[in-house]
């Protein structure tokens, strides 16, 4: 049974894996995140996600936005902005800047409140395309990229998602692959898949179901009672955890991300 398999590892209170969650003593050596996100209506997730950055111990951290909210949000040295399209979400002129900026950081997470525009889905499909750098995608950002799954799900540079059960049963309607996500499944059957699925793509994935926190890399699976951990239902989809473990994973590069993840949450 899947239950006995030993790529299902249950972790409780009682971190299984040993991760270093402190920031190295020079700042320098804390790594340099750049969160992507926002358009003309919503920028939250990006704020939530900057000061996370900072509060958690990055060493450097920026945010890019669409410029229609030049004027609606504070001139700082940290946030730069690309240029947006007429729904103001980022037009594909916005791939030179996110590029130019990624060149710059460790890692970028893709933060969500994206709108939902066919321009911005492109741009951020071209930006997986061409980024050689990690990348992780949360909240809305999941639903621009996914048209376009099977294109990225390959990329040679490592790739994190955290989303809902709904986005995965889409992302994975939309590559079509052969087992079905449903909201209905019992736990087992969505490690067993999540198992294969993460042998077949060199993704990590993290999700919600049942009560439970799942995350799954190289074919390992992680589960813990969401009641066990600091998070909510709700919390988990701020951007927060995501953006801590990003910073995480840069002072732990030997590390497989759904190990510093499964010490995070």
């Amino acid at each position: 049974m899947a239950e006995n398999l030993d790529y299902w590892h249950r972790q409780s209170i009682k971190k299984l894996f040993n991760v270093d969650l402190l920031p190295p003593e020079q700042r320098r050596f804390a790594g340099k995140v750049l969160i992507i996100g926002g358009n003309k209506a919503a920028f939250f997730a990006v704020a939530s996600g900057l000061e996370a950055a900072k509060r958690f111990g990055a060493g450097e951290v920026r945010a890019l936005l669409p410029d229609v909210l030049r004027n609606q949000v504070p001139s700082t040295p940290e946030i730069y902005f690309a240029e947006s399209e007429k729904s103001g979400g980022f037009g594909r002129a916005a791939l030179v800047e996110m590029l130019r900026q990624a060149e710059w950081s460790d890692a970028i997470i893709l933060i969500g409140d994206s709108g939902k525009n066919a321009e911005t889905s492109v741009v951020f499909t071209e930006f997986m395309d061409k980024c050689q750098k990690p990348i992780f995608v949360t909240r809305d950002a999941i639903e621009a990229v996914t048209p376009s799954a099977m294109d990225w799900a390959m990329r040679d540079y490592e790739t994190g998602l955290l989303l809902t059960l709904p986005q995965l049963q889409k992302m994975l309607r939309t590559m079509y692959y052969p087992k079905v996500i449903t909201l209905s499944m019992p736990t087992n059957q969505l490690v067993e898949t999540l198992h294969k699925f993460t042998l077949s793509y060199s993704l990590s994935v993290a999700t919600y179901h049942n009560g439970l926190i799942v995350i799954a890399q190289n074919g390992e699976v992680v589960t813990q009672e969401i009641s066990e951990t600091g998070w909510t239902p709700i919390s988990l989809w701020t951007g927060v955890l995501l953006t801590q473990a990003v910073v995480a994973r840069i002072w732990n590069t030997e590390t497989p991300f759904y190990k510093v993840l499964a010490a995070k949450i």
